[in-house]
């Protein structure tokens, strides 16, 4: 019923609470209101929510400042309506999603409630308001830390298992006496489910950005995010491909070794894969992941596909299916390229940083 989040976010209420009381200063509970609305899964996204939230203070404070000196003489629901109207328009032309709505309560609570002491209220509300912001930030690297880029790399990590898994069953279903049905793959469906993987963790990328500075393209950690997306995406693409050139089930022996072979990379690159995402997954400091101590190493069957190729015992197959098995071959070959560029990649990213 109790998650780390909801714990950390009572947490650091309950303190900007305490240190508040002990202050003495009025409007004390803007404090815990600002932690309660910051407060979120990742570092990334509180820092946003907390940009928001500041913007949407000063921008509230100006407007009001500005509509209750020059529009009071007005009707109330006139002049109020006019400045909420401004502060709508400006707070999108400034791309706030969030923060004009908290310029729109300090432009209600001071025209309504605070019209005798804006001079004072105003500093106040922003005082409590930016405490609430740096105890929520500290509160995120402090209590549990919580970094969208940590959990960015844990979904790609994710996504690489389900894509060691996958590989292993279309290996299995080059198997003669297994047949295309082995390991119960069905093919829309695990296609899709690592489409889905990929997007998830692509959508934590926006999150993961937000913390490293101003220049988040040459970060060493959007460097490596974005390599491991590219290689992902290939080796998504892959497993689309190879479940539309499901292999046949007629004449089994003919064609066995380069069957065999294919199989025998795929293991290979499902246990390269398999590497990679307990790399991504392994906790550690805040430090990147560094990548697996050994390259992808491939099979001997697979380096003695020319000579298999030039068997006349394989030429004898179909046309139709040799067009099949080198349509899957060739998917082969991209997929290890994949992994060897994403491998290279990765070892200058962490050899630069």
């Amino acid at each position: 019923m109790i998650n780390r989040n909801a714990l950390r976010t009572a947490l650091t209420a309950g303190l900007g609470n305490g240190f508040a009381s002990i202050t003495g200063l009025p409007d004390d509970q803007y404090v815990a209101l600002a932690v309660l609305a910051v407060s979120s899964g990742t570092y990334g996204a509180a820092i946003e929510l907390g940009r928001q939230r500041l913007l949407g203070t000063v921008l509230g404070s100006v407007l009001l400042l500005i509509g209750y000196e020059c529009l009071h003489s007005l009707p109330l629901p006139v002049g109020l309506a006019i400045t909420l109207g401004c502060l709508r328009l400006l707070g999108g032309f400034l791309g706030l999603k969030v923060g004009y709505k908290v310029g729109g309560m300090i432009v209600v609570m001071g025209w309504l409630v605070h019209e005798g002491n804006l001079a004072s209220w105003i500093p106040l509300r922003f005082f409590w308001t930016a405490l609430g912001v740096v105890l929520s930030l500290l509160s995120l690297r402090l209590f549990w830390p919580a970094r969208g880029v940590a959990l960015c790399l844990g979904r790609y990590g994710a996504l690489m298992e389900q894509l060691s898994i996958t590989f292993q069953a279309l290996a299995t279903r080059l198997e003669p006496q297994q047949g295309p049905a082995a390991a119960g793959l069905e093919p829309t469906r695990s296609f899709r489910q690592l489409r889905l993987l990929l997007n998830n963790a692509r959508s934590q990328r926006p999150t993961a950005r937000q913390e490293l500075g101003n220049h988040p393209e040459r970060h060493p950690a959007e460097l490596l995010l974005s390599s491991l997306d590219a290689t992902a995406s290939r080796l998504v693409t892959m497993v689309g491909g190879m479940e539309r050139t499901v292999p046949s089930s007629r004449d089994p022996q003919l064609v066995a070794r380069l069957h065999r072979a294919e199989a025998d990379l795929l293991r290979a690159m499902a246990a390269q894969i398999q590497r990679w995402g307990e790399q991504l997954q392994r906790p550690g400091g805040r430090g990147l992941p560094p990548p697996p101590a050994q390259p992808l190493a491939l099979p001997q069957s697979w380096a003695d596909l020319n000579a298999e190729l030039n068997s006349p015992t394989a030429n004898q197959a179909s046309l139709e299916r040799l067009q099949r098995i080198a349509a899957r071959l060739q998917l082969c070959r991209q997929a290890e390229q994949a992994i060897r560029d994403g491998e290279r990649s990765w070892r200058a990213i962490m050899a630069r940083s």
